[in-house]
């Protein structure tokens, strides 16, 4: 824990709190949820307040549009999976299988645990030297971002697709409501996304579709 951590904690059992899955523990105060919960509004802080000095010049979309691709589920998930966070995590392997989102959850959840145990100043050096500094490269996310949803409908009016998006229902995970939408090509779902706003979420269902079509190699596939 104290190679993770880069500090000895001082309150273990929120640490054990921060890694239980709901599986282990059906109800929300014995599970990491709550701190999930936590480590969430946190995080959000950390990163805005980040990003506001780091681009004095900009303005609040930019400023959005940059923390939510810092915060989005599959890069927290992709952090998670780095720091080995599977290692920690206890949950009942006889049907959950660790995926993006679970350990995206439980890096959420740890950083809930340690602004309990060591305070904002400490969470705040955690996430620079841990998340920021080796696996978030500005410039890339400012430039390397592909726009899904413009070349998806490029590519359906090429080839005289009928492109929507289809909202598929909603849900709370904390105080957060969570939006899903699908990407319907002729009437066929072709990419799921969701997230806390329903542009995020077309956003991801957009390049789920793009990538199961193929639309990248030269708008070469097609629905039947």
């Amino acid at each position: 824990m104290r190679n993770l951590l880069g500090y000895t904690p001082a309150n273990l059992s929120v640490y054990r709190l921060a890694f239980k899955h709901s599986s282990k523990s059906p109800e929300a105060y014995t599970s990491n949820e709550r701190l999930e919960y936590l480590g969430d509004a946190i995080l959000d802080a950390i990163i805005s307040d980040y990003l506001f000095k780091k681009y004095p010049k900009q303005g609040e979309g930019f400023l959005t549009e940059m923390r939510s691709k810092i915060v989005k589920r599959k890069k927290l998930g992709e952090i998670g999976s780095k720091l080995h966070l599977e290692r920690y995590l206890d949950y009942d392997n006889s049907y959950v299988k660790i995926n993006s989102t679970i350990l995206g959850n439980a890096l959420e959840a740890l950083i809930g645990a340690i602004f309990i145990d060591v305070g904002y100043a400490k969470t705040r050096e955690f996430i620079f030297k841990k998340i920021l500094r080796p696996y978030i490269d500005l410039e890339e996310l400012q430039v390397g971002d592909i726009n899904y949803k413009s070349r998806l409908f490029e590519w359906s009016q090429k080839y005289n697709h009928h492109l929507e998006f289809k909202e598929l229902g909603e849900s709370m995970k904390g105080s957060h409501r969570i939006f899903k939408v699908g990407a319907m090509i002729n009437g066929k779902c072709m990419g799921k996304g969701q997230g806390r706003s329903k542009k995020e979420a077309q956003r991801e269902a957009a390049q789920r579709a793009y990538d199961l079509l193929d639309v990248g190699n030269d708008m070469k596939s097609g629905v039947s």
